[in-house]
């Protein structure tokens, strides 16, 4: 994958980096995930999923977050090389 490639969060494998672009949500969970540092050009990477790929992990802003799937197909990323 190229730097420019523009995905869902929820794409991501581990051990991939990415860099927020946006996030999709509304009301209270936007709240939520805004909160925990979701926030445009934040940079994180996927640490590993659970045995049936949900929920992941994910560090960002040295902060290890727990997501389920649904939420993180809510979150735009763009893929970095690393």
């Amino acid at each position: 994958m190229t730097e420019d490639q523009k995905h869902l969060l929820s794409q991501l494998k581990p051990g991939q980096h990415f860099t927020v672009q946006k996030v999709n949500a509304k009301g209270e969970i936007r709240r939520r995930l805004v909160d925990i540092g979701f926030l445009k050009e934040e940079k994180g990477v996927v640490i590993r999923e659970a045995l049936f790929c949900d929920p992941i992990e994910v560090e960002i802003k040295n902060t290890k977050v727990s997501l389920r799937r649904s939420e993180a197909e809510m979150i735009n990323i763009k893929v970095m090389e690393q």
